[in-house]
């Protein structure tokens, strides 16, 4: 993944780290114990990323990060249809049965009972997603 982000957002290495180096650390972060930008260093002084990683927890701070996650917000749509295809491609995943829905929904509130079949309870009336992405229904 790295070396994708760092294909598509080159550039980015500092005296110490690449765009892509940081945001393999920070997509550990999220996969182990979800930390603030400004407690990811401690995260990494706790979780051997040194070790693992090879990236000493004292260049990862706040600003560093916030400089890779601005580096590659224009070009977010193109790292994940690349990193999706290729993580299929190199781990041999069979995708003919897999469905990734990132659909948000909510649902609150109760209807008359009369009104439905309690197997199959209907949800009739549009809400408001916690994305606040109102065009989904």
């Amino acid at each position: 993944m790295a070396g994708i982000v760092d294909e598509v957002c080159p550039g980015g290495a500092s005296a110490h780290l690449t765009h892509g180096q940081v945001i393999k650390v920070l997509v550990a972060n999220r996969l182990t114990s979800r930390a603030p930008l400004m407690r990811v260093r401690d995260w990494a002084r706790t979780w051997a990323v040194e070790e693992v990683f090879g990236i000493a927890a004292d260049v990862l701070n706040d600003d560093r990060l916030a400089r890779a996650l601005d580096a590659i917000a224009p070009s977010l749509k193109v790292i994940a249809g690349t990193v999706g295809p290729r993580a299929i491609t190199e781990f041999g995943i069979d995708v003919s049965r897999l469905h990734w829905d990132m659909t948000s929904m909510s649902v609150h509130g109760a209807r008359p009972a009369g009104d439905q079949d309690e197997q199959y309870p209907l949800i009739a009336c549009n809400g408001h997603p916690k994305d606040r992405r109102l065009d989904l229904k």
